[in-house]
């Protein structure tokens, strides 16, 4: 029998900040807490503010194979098993599901023996589960923009199969230094600062050039909904489906057609498309990926209430951004309010309801959307528990 899977606690590390009240007053502004790159002043980038793992790790002696990415994921799981109130036996046989990104900086070292540890997608994993005494179902996903969004909806597998009571999922990234730079910069997927950084990325409007980078981590504790409510758990949302595809296209930019990203929409929404829905767009900010995107939405989800778009709001965080836009996506449902798409003047397309202004709205379900480099596509489909 498969199980309902529910969401009972997120922790998460974010320009906006790491506490609810950060996120809601950050959502309140007109733009993100953008600045410029301090390697490149042509580029806009959105920091997490005054980060030190040590403030939620204590002493942690494998920081030191950690990128700033990976560490951000660490401090985001330990804030949601903390808030979950888990017990040791719980995390004992809880699975751990992560979506990160590469180390950029890695590179052989004379003064570190195992500097081979800096390479390897696994080792903010097994940290991890160090710290956390996590021993249970485990995958270390790296599969570009859609990575947590995968880690999200496998450790929703495994929990509605069986294979877990508690999953904890979601992923981290940094590509802030002057190597993420420097590799966006030749895919040429960057907008261009012209004035304030916070007006660069414009997703979805017909002057957008690109998007702006950011940083951050946002981790969730899944369960079987008869084990959350045996343990008196809060719950936030509910996870009703999950998929992923591949366009089998280009390396870097989306199938036209966006043939399999509208199959991965499909298998998550129940058709006819549910009343309440709001999707939670890649919203890149880039021609090509805004304009396929927007086309997959008419034909898969034509009759949704709105679309938010959060990438103008915090940065793309890359392998984190969908567990990040979750997280705020969540924080907006249950206050009530979603913020409008930062600098969105002159939407690509007048037959979607993009949120060109701040909305006061409940949505009945959350489609989260993720498209990557390679073509890798991944969605979720999510109730908000109110």
């Amino acid at each position: 029998m498969l199980r309902r899977v529910v969401i009972t606690a997120s922790g998460f590390v974010l320009p906006l900040g790491y506490e609810l009240s950060e996120v809601r007053t950050g959502l309140q502004q007109a733009h993100g807490p953008f600045v410029v790159s301090v390697h490149d002043p042509e580029v806009a980038v959105c920091p997490a503010p005054d980060f030190d793992l040590r403030k939620h790790a204590g002493r942690c002696k494998e920081a030191r194979y950690l990128s700033r990415g990976q560490q951000l994921c660490l401090a985001s799981a330990i804030r949601a098993v903390e808030g979950a109130g888990l017990d040791q036996d719980d995390l004992r046989r809880a699975g751990l599901f992560l979506g990160l990104g590469p180390n950029l900086e890695a590179s052989p070292r004379t003064d570190k023996a195992l500097w081979l540890l800096d390479y390897l997608p696994n080792t903010a994993t097994a940290c991890l589960a160090r710290i956390l005494g996590v021993h249970g179902e485990n995958l270390t996903i790296q599969t570009a923009c859609a990575a947590s969004t995968q880690a999200l909806g496998q450790a929703f597998h495994a929990v509605r199969h069986g294979l877990v009571d508690v999953a904890i999922a979601g992923g981290g990234d940094s590509r802030l230094s002057p190597e993420g730079i420097h590799a966006y910069k030749g895919a040429g997927v960057l907008a261009t600062v012209s004035g304030h950084p916070g007006k660069a990325c414009r997703p979805f409007d017909q002057k957008r050039s690109g998007f702006a980078i950011g940083e951050g981590g946002a981790v969730f504790v899944l369960e079987g909904l008869q084990h959350a409510q045996a343990r008196k758990a809060s719950i936030l949302a509910e996870i009703t489906a999950a998929s992923s595809s591949l366009d089998g296209y280009s390396l870097t930019g989306p199938d036209p057609e966006g043939t399999a990203g509208r199959t991965a929409v499909a298998r998550c929404l129940p058709q006819p498309c549910p009343s309440g829905l709001c999707v939670i767009a890649h919203g890149t900010g880039t021609m090509l990926n805004d304009a396929v995107e927007s086309d997959i939405i008419k034909s898969s989800a034509a009759d949704a209430t709105a679309i938010a778009a959060f990438k103008s709001r915090i940065g793309h965080l890359a392998s984190a951004c969908g567990g990040a836009e979750l997280a705020l996506a969540l924080v907006c449902a249950h206050d009530g309010v979603f913020p409008a798409i930062a600098n969105l003047e002159n939407p690509c397309r007048s037959d979607l309801p993009f949120l060109t202004r701040s909305a006061v709205l409940q949505p009945h379900m959350l489609l989260v959307q993720s498209f990557g480099f390679g073509g890798q596509n991944a969605c979720l489909a999510v109730q908000p528990w109110y």
